[in-house]
């Protein structure tokens, strides 16, 4: 083989750094990928958790107040202190009663820590029409005693 013939074959160092420099470059942007998916689903398993959350605090909101708590002696909602759940999150919620064609609604705050609820994002959740019948009746009569001239019924 000529000393020509032997430089010709195989490839330059020039060459071999421009393709390892192409190949770390693909391989970087396929681990930014990977850890931006990552960080996705974690959101997403935690906006499950807490829509699922939600839905239970919506649930027990609505028994509860069927079964007539979180109403003082006049009929008005009274807002729930804060408490713990059972998974270590803590709760606070302000009753809204309704107001002309709009339906009650409850301000929920859930936080990992008690001090984290008032910057906790609020999430308004709907609560059933009316109050329990009992309640409602009570309200009533309370509202016509209240009212100037009424008589009882």
């Amino acid at each position: 083989m000529s000393p020509r013939a032997r430089r010709t074959a195989g490839f330059t160092l020039i060459e071999i750094l421009v393709a390892l420099f192409i190949f770390l470059a693909g391989v970087s942007g396929i681990l930014a990928l990977m850890t931006t998916g990552l960080a996705l689903h974690r959101d997403g398993l935690q906006l499950g958790r807490a829509t699922r959350q939600l839905d239970d605090v919506a649930a027990t909101l609505a028994r509860e107040l069927a079964a007539g708590r979180h109403v003082d002696g006049a009929g008005d909602l009274v807002d729930l202190e804060p408490r713990r759940l059972a998974d270590g999150t803590w709760l606070s919620a302000r009753l809204r009663p309704a107001r002309g064609e709009e339906p009650p609604v409850a301000e929920v705050r859930l936080a990992g820590s008690a001090g984290g609820l008032a910057g906790a994002r609020p999430v308004l959740l709907v609560l059933p029409e009316g109050l329990p019948p009992a309640l409602e009746l009570e309200r009533l009569r309370a509202a016509r005693q209240r009212a100037p001239g009424a008589g009882n019924p």
